[in-house]
């Protein structure tokens, strides 16, 4: 039983920050390398370099800004409904 935590302790997956994973976009989305060929510089594969793009990449950071909008206007929209819905139960 020993053996098998060490083992599964060995084999755990590097963690890499948020600062490296954003560096690591940037040099992507700069196009001076592939993925393949950052992922190797890196030590990271290029799965998970596009799966870090997706994430804090430009389209990505547009993809978040547009989804912040419209979360705000569900907002705005269910209190204006809120007060509706006391002035008709009044």
């Amino acid at each position: 039983m020993n053996q098998d935590l060490q083992r599964s302790q060995s084999r755990r997956r590097p963690r890499y920050d948020e600062e490296f994973k954003r560096n690591a976009v940037e040099l992507l989305e700069s196009g001076e390398r592939s993925a393949v060929q950052l992922g190797r510089e890196l030590g990271v594969s290029d799965c998970s370099l596009g799966k870090w793009k997706r994430q804090y990449g430009r389209q990505g950071r547009e993809a978040r800004s547009a989804h912040g909008a419209d979360q705000s206007r569900i907002a705005e929209l269910e209190c204006e409904l809120a007060a509706v819905s006391r002035q008709r139960d009044i």
